[in-house]
């Protein structure tokens, strides 16, 4: 993508399209990069109203205030700069220019000047270019002349609960090159934390072409591989002894750099196994339709909805207020599917879709299987949940001639959306929009959609509604602000910039709910 000529000034945004302008600055020239508030794919995430002219120019200013002044990480422990992904979050949610600028503030005092080499990358090639070239391809990822071991730039990419993908996501989605950027750059920062384990070298081993990418005893029939689904997957890590924690070991005293490392060393082989499997009917991208895509990405979303929120709610116990437990590493999980299906999938080759779905899932599993392997009733969960979350406040007397008056917020998504987009919690608004595009993309799901699916209760309870119940559990957990201050901190205390700290930040903690069983 190039620069339109004279467009730096924000006075010149197309105000039809909402031009999203971030002005990049590459050896003294200003570089400005586009976004339309069109969505780019059929299945992107929706954008509700309340999307303006001014609203656009703010996150505009955020965004280039943030891209050129601060660093991707917020300090030396490689904790993630959180700005743009809760200004981009907001906006599209429809919040304010005002309340974008008030967001912003809270994040200012964090962060460092950031690299530049990306910048002019994108600039001269597409971000599809990019990223199969510096992501995906057998150099980047094997190594090759001139390049000493194996570089494993895709375990890289999916590093640090996989914050790349989020920024390049973003960058995708709103077309953002300086987002985009950031999120290749850093996974060049990122430590190398499945080793050979979650992605395997044999993955990108050409002389044997795209049959590689499924496992060999896949490849001794003939005819096309029979589709295994998520829930299948998940039901035999269930099942597995050696996936309990007394067997892989945790938890481990030390988080932060130590537990995934632990985890895939432990069982990332036979983890691995396991996705390769999940995607042996794609035949490494020859069988890789985007419908196929498209349904292996819904099984990742409902797959995650249920690690973070059953997971959550049968370990409730575990939390201060005993009604969830809103892990903060299994909260990211849902965030991710923002930007998988329309994002990547539209965006990579067939090839290099295969390869990311099949070691994202594989690095799911192992922070699923690092926090505990928790236990997921779903028919538990179904029973004691409510597809009408609301404020625990009496909400107010209604007027005469309303139609529902034992009813004041018949779509339950309003008041949850208006609570998460003044909340000071970047992590709310994010979680918050991913489950929103789950209930809008697949709300209508019956329990019969996964009968015949190996994982217990799918085929009884499982519909649509998982997704209000999860956000109604979450806003619950982090504390209804429309109505009432927050009950959100902990009861404890905890040392100022401890990583124990920005876990338990505004109610998202990390807590290992062991299912030895």
């Amino acid at each position: 993508m190039t620069a339109e000529p004279g467009t730096d000034d924000l006075n010149s945004i197309d105000i039809e399209h909402l031009k999203v302008v971030v002005a990049l600055e590459e050896s003294g020239r200003r570089r400005s990069v586009y976004a339309y508030n069109a969505r780019p794919f059929s299945d992107s995430p929706n954008r509700l109203p309340g999307i303006t002219r001014a609203s656009s120019e703010t996150l505009v200013k955020t965004l280039k205030d943030d891209h050129v002044k601060w660093h991707a990480f917020f300090n030396d422990r490689g904790f993630h700069n959180h700005a743009s992904h809760h200004l981009i979050a907001i906006y599209a949610l429809g919040a304010s220019g005002p309340l974008i600028e008030v967001a912003y503030a809270t994040h200012v005092s964090f962060y460092n000047s950031y690299l530049e080499y990306f910048r002019a990358v994108l600039l001269k090639k597409s971000p599809a270019e990019v990223l199969e070239e510096y992501i995906f391809s057998a150099k980047a990822n094997i190594g090759g002349p001139g390049i000493e071991g194996h570089p494993r730039m895709l375990n890289r990419f999916l590093a640090a609960v996989v914050h790349p993908i989020i920024y390049v996501g973003y960058g995708l989605e709103f077309n953002i090159l300086g987002l985009t950027a950031e999120g290749i750059a850093q996974t060049f920062i990122h430590h190398d934390d499945g080793g050979d384990h979650l992605v395997p070298p044999s993955l990108f081993d050409e002389a044997y072409g795209l049959s590689r990418l499924v496992p060999s005893l896949s490849l001794n029939s003939s005819g096309p591989k029979k589709a295994v689904h998520a829930f299948d997957i998940l039901s035999r890590v269930l099942a597995d002894d050696q996936f309990a924690p007394s067997n892989v070991g945790v938890p481990l005293k030390e988080i932060i750099g130590q537990l995934f490392v632990h985890v895939t060393t432990k069982v990332g082989d036979a983890v691995s196994a396991l996705a390769a499997e999940w995607v042996a009917d794609l035949q490494g991208g020859a069988s890789a339709t985007p419908e196929a895509l498209s349904a292996k990405v819904e099984q990742l979303i409902w797959t995650n909805a249920i690690l973070y929120g059953v997971g959550g709610w049968v370990a409730r116990e575990n939390s201060p207020f005993k009604k969830f437990n809103a892990d903060f590493f299994l909260c990211h999980a849902p965030r991710h599917l923002l930007h998988l299906p329309p994002h990547f999938i539209h965006t990579l080759s067939p090839r290099a879709s295969v390869l990311l779905l099949q070691s994202y899932f594989s690095m799911g599993l192992c922070w699923y299987i690092g926090q505990g392997r928790g236990a997921l009733d779903l028919p538990g969960f179904y029973a004691a949940t409510t597809t009408t979350p609301a404020p625990p406040l009496p909400p107010p007397a209604p007027h005469a001639i309303t139609l529902t008056p034992d009813d004041a917020a018949p779509n339950p998504w309003l008041p949850l959306v208006q609570s998460t987009l003044v909340h000071p919690a970047e992590h709310l608004c994010k979680i918050t929009r991913a489950l929103l595009h789950g209930a809008m993309a697949y709300g209508g799901r019956v329990p019969a959609d996964f009968a015949g699916t190996a994982l217990a209760g799918a085929g009884d309870v499982l519909d649509g509604s998982l997704f209000v119940r999860v956000a109604g559990l979450t806003q619950d957990r982090i504390g209804w602000l429309s109505s009432h201050p927050p009950s959100h901190h902990e009861p404890h205390q905890v040392k100022p910039g401890s990583s124990r700290e920005y876990y338990s930040r505004f109610g998202f903690r990390s807590v290992v709910h062991r299912n030895d069983r």
